[in-house]
């Protein structure tokens, strides 16, 4: 037989004699009409209590298990004939079960439990994390006969609330981990510039001596006794001439380079028009008659190092007029144009070009893609170039079709 919870079957049994007097029985229709509203009142609180995804017990002041609903059953395991009858510390490991002693206190005195979060035990063994609520159960003289238990199944939220808490503590572990490793790295980085700034001294002083040293003296050989020399000795004069030149501008570029990757850069708004005007004022070799420079002016500000910008527009200006073919006049177009927040400057020439599929390494360190000895150079200028774009929050880049000449770009932030 279909074990019928004992709380649907006292509701659907007729009141008792000693409530009858509730009834108005100046009407028998009027009574009947009430005794069924009063039995539907009571099918209808045990259909709630049958439909609750909640476990919905009640007990006697005893302990015992009275009620018994379908989620019960489904939480714990037990039907509802297995329990009814027992005391509820079935449902208890046996190190919880002197809570039962209090809550039955409580609910003797009058007491509600709310939400008492413990752990209770399911019929094979497994142990669930239970929210309770235990509110006691009135007669109609008022008198507390028993207690109603609400067992909520919180073990997947508990879980979740587990798993949370690990993974907050690796989390914190990672972190700390990352602070030691980023203090180490620091240091390290730490030491790595003072070498770095060691060795650059070393590099200016130490190396750039003998360079120059030999190049003085080869200039002097060749002045004070080139007419001894036959032109063999005399052509070996000059490469060493060019090699020591050479060798010194190398030097002072990887200078620029590793003073760009560690300087402290303190930005400012910077005015295109005169930066430009001045660049070519000072440099010779980008001046007319040997070199036409149009500058499409009023140029756009822009915000950054104006000793690093120097040095990279002076750079892009000095490759426009030095890679052109053999007795053409170079021509450079120097314009800006506005990006959303961004500025472009953009150096365009009638040089040789670049082929496509050496742009893809232009601006990397000693990067020479042009090996004719017309056009000498220490494979470092674009480089810097980018390191100098990068520090102030830029980029650089170059369009060419390898034939007709090239357009190189540097963005910088606008001035807003």
């Amino acid at each position: 037989m279909d074990p019928q919870p004992e709380l649907t079957k006292q509701a659907t049994q007729p009141p008792p004699a000693s409530h009858l007097h509730l009834f108005d029985r100046s009407s028998p229709q009027k009574e009947l009409a009430q005794c069924n509203r009063a039995v539907e009142d009571a099918h209808r609180l045990a259909a709630i209590v049958e439909s609750s995804d909640d476990a919905i017990i009640a007990k006697d002041l005893n302990g015992i298990i009275m009620n018994w609903n379908r989620a019960a059953e489904r939480i714990f395991g037990y039907a509802a004939e297995e329990v009814i009858g027992k005391p509820v510390t079935i449902l208890m490991p046996p190190e919880r079960e002197n809570e039962e002693p209090g809550i039955l206190r409580r609910i003797r005195s009058g007491e509600r439990v709310d939400h008492y979060e413990t752990v209770r035990r399911r019929k094979d063994g497994t142990l669930l994390d239970i929210s309770l609520t235990v509110s006691p159960i009135r007669n109609a003289e008022g008198q507390i006969v028993g207690a109603s238990k609400i067992a909520r199944d919180i073990t997947e939220r508990k879980r979740a609330d587990r798993e949370l808490r690990e993974m907050r503590d690796e989390l914190a572990r990672a972190n700390e981990d990352l602070e030691r490793r980023v203090e180490e790295r620091t240091a390290s980085l730490t030491e790595a510039i003072a070498q770095m700034e060691e060795f650059s001294y070393s590099v200016s002083h130490d190396l750039r001596a003998p360079v120059r040293a030999m190049h003085a003296y080869a200039q002097a050989l060749i002045e004070d006794y080139g007419e001894r020399l036959d032109e063999e000795g005399r052509d070996f004069l000059q490469r060493i001439l060019r090699g020591s030149s050479r060798m010194d501008r190398l030097i002072q570029d990887v200078l620029v380079y590793s003073r760009l990757a560690r300087a402290d850069l303190h930005f400012s708004q910077i005015n295109l028009d005169r930066l430009v005007m001045e660049i070519v004022q000072n440099y010779p070799d980008i001046q007319p008659p040997k070199v036409q420079v149009d500058v499409a002016q009023p140029l756009l500000g822009v915000v950054g190092h104006e000793p690093s910008l120097v040095q990279a527009v002076s750079n892009l200006l000095g490759n426009a007029a030095k890679f052109v073919a053999p007795g053409t006049t170079p021509h450079i177009r120097v314009s800006t144009e506005r990006r959303g927040r961004l500025v472009r400057l953009w150096v365009e020439d009638n040089g040789i070009g670049i082929k496509r599929e050496h742009q893809s390494r232009l601006f990397g360190m000693f990067q020479r893609v042009h090996a004719d000895r017309r056009y000498e150079g220490t494979g470092i200028g674009l480089a810097i170039v980018r390191k100098a774009a990068e520090r102030m929050g830029g980029r650089v880049g170059v369009e060419s079709d390898g034939i007709s000449g090239s357009r190189f770009w540097l963005e910088l932030p606008a001035v807003d």
